[in-house]
């Protein structure tokens, strides 16, 4: 697999995670906040349960658009802004 085919693959996943308006709003959420917060609060944030949280948040962590940090039982999510600089230059700004 050449680097294009695979930066091709990686821009599938991006668009795929994006394309849910519960995925925008926890980015939205997060380029807002200066501190890691937890999964659960994110959830809270936007009314939806914590399994629903937890699907939402793994599909942008498998997208590598977000990074999950466990400590303990607590898990704290962060944007990982490389990755929009890389392939989404100007998004974060936008919201």
């Amino acid at each position: 697999m050449t680097l294009e085919q695979t930066n091709d693959l990686q821009r599938v996943k991006i668009f795929n995670a994006l394309a849910d308006e519960k995925r925008i709003n926890i980015i939205r959420i997060l380029s807002q906040e200066e501190n890691c917060p937890r999964c659960t609060d994110i959830g809270r944030s936007l009314g939806i349960s914590k399994s629903n949280g937890s699907y939402h948040l793994k599909i942008l962590s498998d997208a590598q658009l977000v990074t999950i940090k466990r400590e303990g039982v607590t898990k704290y999510v962060s944007l990982n802004t490389d990755m929009f600089k890389q392939y989404l230059p100007g998004f974060l700004a936008t919201l």
